[in-house]
């Protein structure tokens, strides 16, 4: 073979392997897989592309079409991960290049911000739904809660800011639904839907309202904070705790990672739901990692369900303190993550049955990941 013909193959091959590569995403479940995140570490992604620093990149199919993508940071300076979503067949395959570009302008479909504004409220949102959580200057009206609020929507355009401008000038309280949802859900000195406590000597300990937030992360596909709660009391011991919670679009879960510090040995932790009455209709699985609890059905605002759940089967599940409670062992210096979320009768759960499904089919998916390969 002649040098030059060499040499231009050689130029030709660094040039790909500097500009693309290729990512196989398999399913190995049974189940159709939608709209689920794919997460590469960007260490593979600058290896593979050798990336300078602020270089775009966009991810496209072999059919040349660009798929919305997000890198990620998780609060750090430097990139820690690229996102991007897929939707997959059971036991299919899917390829994608990866490659230096400039990204299309995505629609944002994850967002979170702190609401100083309305007494230190911390809200995020996707495309199907919307929570909050209170901070400091809400105690001194409404008293400490550490619970998770529910805000029921049904658009697939961001709220939030729309309703706390309205709420907050007077043009159309947040209580009422104008057409887009509203929020019914009450969380009071609880767990609300689905946060986590220790639970010791047969109690449950609740922190008080955060002291500290982060923005980590915030779309299109997924927005992340992290909240830092000051020491309180479980029986007898002060610790404090870190909650970091991430949002992906299309999806009706949060995944929560908790941290609590101050600990030398494993307490017994509960994600807990809020019960209105003791007689409520719960389904439970331990074995398969959910709890699922159906608030009281309201003739105006319809049935909201609720659901914790775990890619490992929870010690037990029970009902203590008004709280559907699910159990596990917490370790000193970890992170424990589990998921929780909602579905609403009047957006995309018409049944319990409804809701059943998607929750099963969640739980079942987390212990069947989808396989990342790259070429």
């Amino acid at each position: 073979m002649n040098k030059h013909l060499i040499l231009s193959l050689f130029f030709f091959s660094f040039f790909f392997t500097s500009n693309a590569f290729e990512v196989v995403i398999k399913n190995p479940s049974s189940q159709l897989r939608t709209n689920e995140t794919v997460e590469i570490e960007w260490k593979t992604v600058a290896k593979h592309l050798h990336l300078k620093s602020n270089e775009p990149i966009i991810v496209v199919n072999t059919d040349g079409q660009e798929f919305p993508s997000q890198i990620i940071y998780k609060g750090k300076k430097s990139p820690q991960a690229l996102l991007f979503q897929v939707s997959i067949s059971a036991k299919q395959s899917l390829t994608f290049m990866i490659q230096k570009g400039i990204p299309q302008s995505y629609p944002k479909k994850s967002f979170g911000r702190f609401v100083p504004e309305r007494k230190d409220d911390y809200a995020w949102e996707n495309d199907r739904v919307a929570f909050r959580i209170y901070g400091p200057a809400l105690i001194k009206t409404d008293g400490p809660s550490n619970g998770i609020d529910i805000w029921c929507k049904r658009t697939s355009e961001m709220i939030i800011n729309d309703r706390y401008e309205k709420e907050l000038s007077g043009n159309g309280s947040y209580h009422i639904d104008w057409g887009n949802g509203l929020d019914f859900y009450k969380v009071g000195r609880t767990l609300g839907a689905g946060a986590m406590a220790p639970y010791v000597k047969d109690s449950l300990w609740l922190a008080s309202n955060f002291i500290k937030q982060e923005t980590l992360d915030n779309g299109p596909i997924r927005t992340t904070f992290r909240l830092t709660y000051s020491p309180f009391n479980v029986a007898g011991k002060l610790i404090s705790e870190t909650r970091t919670i991430s949002l992906d679009a299309g999806s009706q879960f949060n995944k929560i990672e908790e941290e609590f510090i101050g600990l030398k040995t494993s307490i017994p932790v509960v994600a807990g739901i809020i019960m209105r009455n003791s007689t409520d209709s719960v389904i439970i699985n331990k074995q398969k990692g959910y709890a699922i609890y159906i608030e009281p059905k309201s003739e105006q605002n319809g049935n909201l369900y609720l659901a914790v759940i775990s890619s490992k089967p929870w010690d037990n599940i029970f009902i203590k303190k008004q709280h559907l409670c699910s159990l596990s062992t917490y370790q000193p210096k970890t992170n424990f993550s589990y998921y929780a979320g909602n579905g609403w009768s009047k957006w995309g759960f018409e049944s319990t049955k409804d809701w059943l499904n998607y929750v099963s089919t969640f739980a079942y998916n987390l212990r069947i990941p989808l396989k990342i390969r790259v070429n």
